[in-house]
C-alpha cells in the first residue's frame, strides 16, 4: 500500500492506493492488450454517473491510442457530454508540463539545474535566490508553501502575477536548509515561472502556451478564467447531496504549479513525443525521472516534475492534480511504453488517481487489484 498526502491549492487530500497486490505477466499478444485496453476503458466508464460530471480518460500504447472517450457531462445546463477533447483543469499536473518546458531550456543552455537561481533572478529575495532550479523542480527548496498564507486571499478571486506571490513571501523564513529535506510545495513552481520568464524574457503565460503550440496541443492552455476556451468543461462540487457549480476562483496565484489545463487526447499527444525524445533528449528524460537524493543518501519519490513509484512490479512515473471542481492523474509505465490518463470535472467523484492505478494494472496484468478497504478521504 501508498498513501500519499497531496497539498495542492489550499486542500489536503489523502490518497490511498493500491500497489503490488499483482504481478505482470510475459508481455501481452495484440488481441490480448486490446482487451485489456477495453477492460480499462470500461472500469473507467462505470466509475461515474453518466448522469452527472464525469471524465475523460485515455490508454495508449508506445504512443498509439488503444481506447479513449469521455462519460458524464462536460457542461450539465448545456447537456454537452466529456470527449477525449474536452479541456480539463491539470492543477498539479501542470508542474509536468512546466518541468519538461524548463529542461528544454537546460538543453539549450539557457538554464543550470544546478545554478542559483541568483544568476537569473537578481531580484528575488536572498533566501529565494539561493535555491537551485533543480532543488526547486524536486520539492526540496525549503520554502514554505504560499497557499497557506493568510495574505494570499484577496488574490484568489483575481488574477496576480508571480512577483505578486513573490512579494506575499518574501518576508518568510525557510523551512530548512536547500536540499536538505523533501516537502512537497506549490511556491516552488511560483519561483520557477519567474525564473522562466527572466531567462526568457516572456511572460510565463506567454511561453506556455507558445510550447504547447509548438506541440500542437491545441487542446492545451493556460487557465485564464475569463478567457473563451473551446471546449472547456465546467466544474463541480456537491453539497448535501446537490451538485453544484464549483467556486469560479482565479488560479494564477498558483501559476505554474497548478494553472494549466489540457484534455486526453493532448495529453497521449504530449507522452508521445515524450517517448520518442521530441521533447528532451532520452539522458535528460532520465533525470526528470530519477528520484532526488536527500544529503544522508536516501531518495524521494520525486524526480524532476513527476512522482516515481511501482506498480505491479513496473516501474511508474505519474503525477495527480487538484483544484476546485476537478481533480486529473496519469501515470506511464516507461518500460512497458504505456500511459493512463483520467481527467475529471467533478471534484467529489471517485479518485481518479484509484482510478489509473486499477486502469494501469489492468494493463500490465490483465485484472483488477483488490479494492482499499477505505476510500480516500479528501479534507477543505
Amino acid at each position: 500500500m501508498r498513501i500519499n498526502a497531496c497539498a495542492k491549492t489550499g486542500v489536503i487530500v489523502l490518497c490511498v492506493f493500491l500497489a503490488g497486490c499483482v504481478t505482470a505477466g510475459p508481455p501481452p499478444t495484440n488481441d490480448a492488450l486490446a482487451q485489456r485496453a477495453k477492460l480499462a476503458a470500461t472500469r473507467a466508464i462505470e466509475t461515474y454517473d453518466e448522469t452527472g460530471p464525469g471524465a475523460a480518460y485515455v490508454v495508449s500504447k508506445d504512443g498509439e491510442i488503444l481506447v479513449s472517450g469521455g462519460v458524464g457531462f462536460a457542461d450539465m445546463e448545456w447537456g454537452l457530454t466529456n470527449t477525449d477533447d474536452t479541456v480539463f483543469r491539470l492543477g498539479s499536473i501542470s508542474k509536468t508540463f512546466t518541468a519538461i518546458a524548463v529542461l528544454q531550456l537546460v538543453e539549450k543552455g539557457l538554464i543550470d539545474l544546478d545554478q542559483k537561481i541568483a544568476a537569473y533572478a537578481p531580484d528575488l529575495p536572498a533566501q529565494m535566490g539561493a535555491v537551485t532550479m533543480r532543488q526547486l523542480m524536486s520539492h526540496r527548496s525549503g520554502l514554505p508553501e504560499h497557499v497557506w498564507n493568510p495574505d494570499i486571499l484577496p488574490f484568489v478571486w483575481q488574477p496576480v502575477t508571480t512577483q505578486q506571490m513573490i512579494d506575499l513571501q518574501k518576508d518568510i523564513p525557510i523551512d530548512f536548509d536547500p536540499g536538505e529535506h523533501y516537502d512537497y510545495v506549490n511556491f516552488n513552481y511560483v519561483i520557477v515561472a519567474h525564473v522562466i520568464e527572466q531567462v526568457t524574457g516572456k511572460t510565463y503565460v506567454d511561453f506556455i502556451n507558445e510550447v504547447f503550440a509548438a506541440q500542437a496541443m491545441s487542446n492545451s492552455h493556460y487557465d485564464w478564467h475569463d478567457t473563451i476556451i473551446p471546449g472547456r468543461a465546467e466544474f463541480y462540487d456537491k453539497r448535501d447531496g446537490v451538485i453544484l457549480n464549483s467556486q469560479e476562483v482565479d488560479l494564477t496565484h498558483v501559476s505554474a504549479a497548478g494553472v494549466l489545463m489540457s484534455s486526453a487526447k493532448d495529453m497521449a499527444h504530449w507522452a508521445q513525443l515524450l517517448s520518442e525524445g521530441e521533447l528532451i533528449s532520452e539522458a535528460m528524460l532520465k533525470k526528470a525521472w530519477t528520484p532526488a537524493p536527500l544529503p544522508d543518501g536516501t531518495a524521494t519519490k520525486y524526480g524532476l516534475g513527476f512522482n516515481v513509484g511501482e506498480l505491479a512490479g513496473e516501474r511508474l512515473v505519474w503525477h495527480n492534480g487538484l483544484t476546485p471542481g476537478s481533480q486529473s492523474a496519469f501515470s506511464i509505465a516507461p518500460d512497458q511504453g504505456l500511459f493512463v490518463a483520467v481527467l475529471s470535472n467533478g471534484f467529489y467523484l471517485p479518485s481518479s488517481q484509484n482510478l489509473i492505478d486499477e486502469m494501469m494494472t489492468i494493463m500490465l496484468t490483465g485484472a483488477l487489484p483488490e479494492q482499499p478497504d477505505e476510500a480516500p478521504i479528501a479534507q477543505p
